[in-house]
């Protein structure tokens, strides 16, 4: 099996119905049950993310629909498309991007979340296409750890982890097949998820609370029979968020107009209650930032000035660190300068300025997990066998989760359960001495 070390996130974002929120309507016609108490709206923000991949130049998944499922199978549709939307999900490896801000969405339980998916392409480095083969339905049907609710003053986040390199395979030359491996989650503010990109045009500017209000751009959209007006994103900088200029330094809330094309970095808040959804920006950027993106060749240490990588181009490139640049990991974690290693992968956001390029925001990634595929030859109490190629012992690592994984299907499982003959994937770290055993911290049963 061809390795694709790469994996993405779709990321949904429930976010409070307040005040400014009408209701879906009573009757007939209104996307509701009785389940998801009646009258009362919430908001859905989509986001998704991707992680790095040396197989590929692009992964385009094209999504037609995203809908909530609740205990009584009534769907609510909170996007939709005819042509579906396409995302080039290496274009997202380190952190989330916003998908659509839908508003309308019925308050109450829900069990499942049923992703539409229309294609899903791989795109080499000569631009050659290959297509995945989908489930014949197209319809991906999530099922979280439990139900979760839809609430009228605060916010939730559901996290679908949606990993490329366990989903797709290659079953013989170039032909591929999506079995999706999905991961859910709910977020909460001790786990926010990844750095979320939230790019848009300043509307207005309340210098006394240290926060704006930002209209994203082309992503909102509505349940059937809301009709909430489009509004703004509430943008907080809080006590640490900070503003990058034109010219790669910090400026002040003061010095930005409304109208003004900035990209917001962050994270939306939990539990806010205001008409308008709430992000905690991080790192703000006005001006032409672009994403270097690399392996570090030369680190600043805990108080130095630059870094440098060579570039995902082969170009070697050195970038200038601000005392207020920003340094977080993929998993949106808040890190040092200090924290970063050489040959660890990077994505920089910086604005070249003369001959320097002045760094935003400094983002790293941990090393890729390594695979195992094969058939189990055999299953002892303390070892598993992998046969393929050659054959390879395994062992657990200190946590362990094994998956039942189906057409459209992935259902948590026990040790137990493994059969000699059972075809299985594993995740894990390979062996660095001969002999040495895999250790693995997922492993997937093919059904």
């Amino acid at each position: 099996m061809k390795q694709l070390r790469s994996w993405w996130l779709l990321t949904i974002m429930l976010l409070a119905a307040t005040a400014g929120l009408v209701a879906c309507g009573g009757g007939g016609g209104s996307s509701s049950s009785s389940s998801t108490g009646g009258t009362t709206t919430g908001s859905v923000a989509i986001l998704v993310t991707d992680a790095p991949s040396d197989d590929f130049a692009a992964i385009e998944v094209t999504v037609t629909a995203v809908s909530l499922i609740d205990d009584e199978e009534t769907l609510v549709e909170v996007w939709s498309s005819d042509t579906g939307k396409t995302i080039d999900l290496l274009s997202l490896e380190t952190e989330s991007e916003l998908f659509t801000l839908a508003t309308g969405v019925p308050v109450g339980w829900y069990d499942k979340i049923r992703l539409t998916i229309d294609g899903v392409e791989l795109v080499d480095e000569l631009g050659d296409r290959t297509a995945v083969n989908l489930p014949a339905s197209g319809k991906i049907d999530l099922n979280p750890r439990g139900r979760f609710y839809v609430s009228a003053d605060e916010t939730l986040s559901v996290q679908l982890d949606i990993d490329a390199n366990k989903s797709i395979h290659l079953v013989n030359a170039n032909h591929y097949v999506l079995r999706p491996v999905v991961f859910v989650d709910i977020l909460t503010a001790a786990d926010a998820g990844r750095l979320v990109r939230l790019p848009g045009t300043v509307l207005s500017v309340d210098t006394a609370n240290n926060q704006f209000v930002l209209q994203e751009i082309g992503m909102s959209s509505q349940v059937d029979g809301d009709e909430t007006e489009e509004s703004g994103v509430l943008v907080s900088l809080g006590d640490s968020g900070v503003i990058f200029g034109p010219e790669g330094l910090p400026m002040t809330l003061a010095d930005l107009a409304p109208e003004t094309a900035v990209v917001a970095v962050g994270f939306f808040a939990e539990g806010a209650d205001d008409a308008e959804p709430q992000f905690d920006a991080v790192v703000v950027e006005v001006g032409d930032y672009v994403k270097v993106r690399g392996a570090l060749t030369a680190v600043p240490g805990a108080d130095g000035t630059t870094l440098s990588l060579l570039s995902d181009d082969d170009v070697p490139t050195e970038v200038s660190l601000n005392e207020a640049t920003a340094f977080y990991d993929c998993f949106g974690e808040l890190i040092s300068r200090n924290d970063l290693i050489v040959g660890q992968r990077v994505a920089v956001d910086a604005v070249v300025v003369g001959d320097d390029l002045m760094a935003a925001l400094v983002i790293s990634c941990p090393d890729d997990t390594d695979s195992l595929s094969g058939t189990l030859g055999d299953v002892a109490e303390a070892s598993l066998l992998i046969s393929g190629d050659s054959e390879q012992c395994a062992e657990e690592a200190d946590t362990v989760t094994y998956y039942l994984l189906g057409e459209d299907t992935l259902t948590e499982t026990e040790r137990a359960v493994l059969q000699v003959g059972d075809s299985v994937l594993l995740f894990g770290t390979s062996p660095e001495v001969e002999g040495d055993c895999f250790v693995y911290s997922k492993l997937f049963i093919l059904e």
